[in-house]
């Protein structure tokens, strides 16, 4: 489903009740992606949706750039003999308690999985008498970049899970660029979960209009 045909589910169903409202579409988007991003954050906790594919989008040929490590703003990285940034920061992913939404990290030719960690894994296995030499750590900051430590790779494949689907094709150096508006982009929400978001997105609209309407009374208009 797209973005464009989830929001006109909402607003056909609000006009229903109100036909002279007007209802802005980004606003409508704006209240069903955050309750989407609540309860798949509370699914990827409890592990039932971690097996739905649909809800992931592939970026192919993520690329990255040698930088400077003394100059970098993380400071666990500024003794790394090599230290490789993505060039372009991931789109905003779903967090839950068990960390980011990066589902696969692997090589172009699909034959090696890379190794995710956040700050706390990082520092604690840099602190362990015998690490892994077989294994190539990625780190994400709060920059939403991508960091390789001690390692020169220059692109990965990777699957995230986002619901701004319209940035996908802005990180990829290989994917062929669509002429798709960002209307119809995906809406991402699990199959079993998209009327729940639709029943919840049009009461939350419906409180929004009462409070609009008891801060207007007798309709009265603002100065």
């Amino acid at each position: 489903m797209t973005k464009k045909e989830f929001v006109s589910k909402v607003i056909n169903i609000l006009k229903l009740n109100n036909r002279d409202e007007h209802v802005s579409r980004r606003f409508v988007l704006r209240v069903a992606q955050g309750i989407a991003k609540t309860l798949i954050s509370q699914k990827l906790l409890d592990r039932t949706i971690s097996s739905e594919l649909n809800l992931y989008s592939h970026i192919p040929c993520f690329e990255f750039e040698k930088i400077e490590a003394i100059k970098c703003p993380l400071i666990d990285f500024r003794m790394c003999i090599t230290l490789m940034k993505s060039k372009t920061p991931l789109p905003e992913l779903v967090f839950s308690r068990l960390g980011a939404s990066i589902k696969d990290i692997v090589s172009l030719d699909g034959n090696y999985r890379f190794t995710y960690l956040d700050k706390g894994q990082y520092q604690r296995n840099k602190k362990r008498q015998h690490s892994l030499k077989d294994e190539v750590y990625i780190y994400l900051d709060t920059d939403m970049h991508l960091y390789i430590p001690d390692q020169e790779i220059y692109s990965i494949d990777l699957t995230i899970l986002t619901l701004n689907t319209e940035e996908i094709e802005n990180c990829s150096s290989c994917k062929k660029k669509e002429c798709k508006s960002y209307w119809e982009s995906d809406f991402v929400i699990p199959d079993k979960l998209a009327d729940v978001v639709l029943n919840q997105t049009v009461q939350l609209m419906g409180v929004s209009r009462q409070i609009r309407e008891d801060q207007n009374p007798n309709n009265e208009q603002g100065s």
